[in-house]
């Protein structure tokens, strides 16, 4: 898309036309973070945020919990919109405002409704903290389980969750270069698993009960196929999101315009052929239905019986490595919205969080995610109301994204950019808009009373740190101009 000369604002600049600092510098802002990252990195940083094949070993239960191994089905239905809707929309929407924050960047400046780009960053900043804690405890499990440690107390699960979450923390301490490095492992690390488990069930198992890919388990008897249809879509919106992920890592990406957008597709896709295939499998692999339907583990317990506990056991190792990479680049992406945030002075202490140390680092922001991660692993005793909350919170981000981003589409007011949806534009924002309605739905509707407890803590903690923003800085944007 050109520039066009007789357009002003956002809509008269390109964010293809000039090198990444002119074009930072066009939005406001100098260059202070590392900028290292290339395509393949950009990739990586989606791919492991995202992690299919090792969320889905401990999510599966989710999709049969209300289609039983039909919620296949619902996958395919619902990582289709992920990825091929949602993720091309919030790819062109990086690729138009490559800026660390990303939709929180992205809502403020085409709605130039400062609250609303503030709660969308707010809602990523929690998802992506309290996603930390989460994985942080479901792995302590694993990893004290190859040491011969089992039956846990609070404290000591406790322990080792917090040491997870500290180690993390430093990881990013020591810089982007670090935190790169680690994610790469991960990446490699969940490939290989993906690789070995699928290699495993197709020439050790043999799977072949292609009935299994329409049996509902008896669970929508009550509910009615459509509704439980409905609600395992839960699956694919759980599995494959954290779309701006890339968008988050902008300022430290080598000709970001292009590749934070291609790394969002190029990682979206590459996951939902992943777990389609992933996915599949297992469902062959089943052979006893209303066994697997009793499990709270299912997609371990396919795994042991189909290509014994071995195999498996060695896929949990490369999964437990893959996680914890994706730790690592969930508090990273999420430091940058909250710094991102500070930057423009729409926080509290705001001077203290943007401060950058010399190996380019958000110091202070980094510190205060990962005291906010321990927090909430102290709090444990209401990780169900967390993790509710961190399901609202990222649907409720890109559902605000999607509909932000569809204004800027009718009103014409994006910049020019190299990703650019053309004349598939409009149907696909409209199309996304809907489909993060259904998602709010279904997630609401999973667990009412979790869901809406989370959100009248999210939406309570939101407004009482906007408020504590000084009155001379709320609502503003500091330093941002538009340079032509």
């Amino acid at each position: 898309m050109k520039v066009n000369e007789n357009k002003t604002g956002d809509a008269a600049l390109d964010s293809g036309a000039k090198s990444d600092t002119e074009y930072l510098a066009q939005l406001g802002y100098k260059q202070e973070l590392n900028r290292v990252l290339g395509l393949v990195s950009s990739f990586g940083v989606q791919f492991s945020s995202i992690a299919v094949g090792t969320a889905m070993y401990t999510t599966l239960v989710v999709g049969f919990m209300f289609f039983g191994p039909a919620s296949f089905w619902a996958y395919i239905v619902g990582a289709f919109f992920q990825v091929f809707i949602v993720g091309f929309v919030v790819a062109e929407l990086v690729s138009a405002y490559p800026l660390s924050g990303g939709v929180y960047q992205i809502n403020n400046r085409i709605t130039k409704k400062p609250f609303i780009g503030w709660l969308s960053g707010w809602f990523i900043v929690v998802a992506h903290t309290v996603s930390v804690t989460a994985i942080s405890a479901s792995l302590v499990p694993y990893i004290t389980g190859w040491f011969g440690m089992t039956d846990l107390s609070r404290t000591q699960s406790l322990t080792w969750t917090i040491g997870l979450i500290l180690l993390v923390g430093v990881i990013n301490l020591l810089g982007v270069k670090v935190t790169v490095r680690v994610n790469n492992l991960g990446v490699l690390a969940e490939i290989v698993g993906l690789v070995v488990i699928v290699a495993a069930l197709v020439f050790i198992a043999h799977p072949t009960n292609t009935g299994n890919f329409f049996d509902t388990g008896g669970v929508v008897a009550t509910g009615g196929a459509t509704m439980g249809f409905i609600m395992a879509l839960l699956l694919p919106g759980y599995l494959i999101s954290s779309f701006d992920s890339t968008g988050n890592a902008a300022e430290e990406t080598v000709d970001a315009s292009r590749n934070a957008a291609k790394g969002t597709v190029y990682a979206g896709i590459a996951s939902f052929i992943a777990g389609t295939i992933m996915f599949g499998l297992l469902v062959l692999a089943i052979q006893d239905v209303p066994a697997i339907m009793e499990s709270g583990t299912p997609a371990g317990d396919i795994m042991r019986s189909a290509v014994g506990g071995s195999i498996t056991l060695f896929f949990e190792i490369f999964a437990v490595i893959a996680l914890f990479a994706t730790m690592a680049i969930l508090q990273l992406t999420g430091v940058r919205v909250l710094w991102s945030q500070a930057r423009d002075g729409q926080m509290p202490a705001s001077g203290w969080l943007r401060k950058v140390a010399k190996n380019k680092v958000p110091t202070n922001a980094t510190v205060v995610l990962t005291a906010l991660a321990i927090l909430f692993a102290v709090w444990s005793s209401l990780l169900s109301v967390l993790a509710a909350t961190a399901a609202l919170a990222w649907a409720g981000a890109y559902t605000l994204v999607v509909f932000c981003g569809l204004y800027g589409v009718v009103k014409k007011i994006l910049p020019g950019r190299p990703f650019d949806l053309g004349r598939w534009q409009l149907p696909m924002y409209v199309t996304a808009c809907i489909w993060s309605c259904v998602l709010i739905f279904a997630i609401i509707k999973s667990d009412p009373k979790h869901i809406g407890q989370g959100l009248a803590g999210l939406l309570i903690a939101a407004v009482v740190l906007y408020l504590l923003i000084p009155s001379s800085q709320r609502g503003k944007i500091i330093g941002v101009t538009h340079e032509n």
